[in-house]
C-alpha cells in the first residue's frame, strides 16, 4: 500500500470519514485554501458536491469556510485531533491520547508537504 491509501484508509476506518470526505479533505490538505471551483480539479465531484462535503468537513472540525466557498483545511494535526474528540463525544467515549491519531495526523502532515 502506498503512502495515499493508507492515509485514506486511516481515516475511513478510524475516523469514520466517507470517501467523498477523504477525497475533498486531502485536496484541501494538498492545495490549502481554495474555492470549491479550484477543488474540482483534484476530484471527480461537481462544485455543488464539493460545497455539501466540505461544509460536512466543517462540522466535524476539519476544515473552515474562510469565504463564501471558499474552504481551508486546518493543519493535519488539529483536523485529526478535531475529529477523533467529535468522536469520542458521540459514542460517549473518553478523549484522550490515541497513538494511532497521532501518527495518522503525523502522516497527513508528511503527506501535505510532500510534493
Amino acid at each position: 500500500m502506498n503512502q495515499l491509501e493508507v492515509i485514506k484508509s486511516l481515516l475511513k476506518n478510524e475516523l469514520l470519514m466517507e470517501e467523498s470526505e477523504v477525497e475533498v479533505f486531502l485536496a484541501l490538505v494538498k492545495i490549502e485554501k481554495s474555492t470549491s471551483k479550484e477543488i474540482e480539479n483534484f476530484t471527480n465531484k461537481s462544485k455543488d458536491e464539493i460545497i455539501e462535503i466540505a461544509k460536512r468537513l466543517e462540522s466535524k472540525g476539519m476544515v473552515i469556510e474562510v469565504n463564501r466557498n471558499e474552504f481551508r483545511a486546518l493543519h493535519p494535526r488539529f483536523a485529526v485531533v478535531n475529529r477523533y474528540r467529535k468522536l469520542c463525544a458521540s459514542k460517549n467515549i473518553e478523549f484522550k491520547k490515541n497513538l494511532k491519531i497521532d501518527q495518522l495526523a503525523v502522516i497527513i502532515e508528511k503527506y501535505q508537504n510532500s510534493v
